[in-house]
């Protein structure tokens, strides 16, 4: 075999196992049957985490309803401290991984949705998620991306907390679209990029 083929063949091979895949991913078609826990420590606590309600808007993805929405009724009767938490089941991460997802809330100004992006290595309750990887105030603008760099773990936990000091400031919250996505090891990086470059010197020695 040529040394271009042997060298395109090595980048591509290298490409493949460099390139970022989906671990996990959950659109919550059904966030009754989904795994995820819903955990509601609002003062008082009222509604936890429900289906989306496609009459306030639709999903990011897939059928109208499948999202997971809270929102200011997570204090009982709209009133007190909200902190809902919206907790994923055991998931194998194997080293290090990237999360993203869509958030939003509804297209009226005021509020203050407000939002933690946490993640632990602990087996249940929610004591062991610290430190905050992301603290997001909602976007009432639309659907919109969020990508959260996780902690190298080979398992591992991930939880949306709704937190809200004072729930008249709150109004609706919602998550879809979660994605958990391997990063590429540095040294995989390295080695394609040199496959590249020894490619590209070839194709000079040959023109020259």
């Amino acid at each position: 075999m040529k040394l271009a083929s042997k060298l395109a063949l090595a980048a591509a091979s290298l490409a493949i196992a460099g390139a970022a895949h989906a671990d996990y991913t959950e659109s919550f078609d059904d966030l009754a049957s989904s795994g995820w826990s819903l955990v509601n420590l609002s003062s008082p606590a009222g509604l936890s985490w429900f289906q989306g309600n496609d009459g306030i808007f639709a999903s990011h993805s897939g059928a109208a309803n499948s999202f997971a929405m809270a929102n200011f009724n997570s204090a009982n009767n709209g009133v007190g401290s909200i902190d809902n938490w919206l907790i994923s089941p055991v998931i194998n991460l194997g080293g290090a991984t990237q999360l993203s997802f869509y958030a939003r809330t509804e297209n009226t100004t005021g509020f203050q949705d407000t939002f933690n992006v946490m993640f632990t290595t602990t087996a249940a309750g929610t004591a062991g998620f610290a430190p905050v990887l992301a603290a997001v105030q909602a976007e009432a603008s639309g659907w919109t991306k969020y990508t959260v760099q996780l902690p190298s773990a080979a398992t591992g936990r991930i939880a949306f907390e709704y937190t809200v000091a004072n729930a008249d400031n709150a109004n609706v919250l919602a998550v879809d679209t979660v994605s958990v996505t391997a990063v590429p090891e540095p040294s995989s990086i390295a080695l394609m990029g040199l496959g590249v470059a020894g490619l590209a010197l070839l194709r000079r020695r040959k023109q020259d």
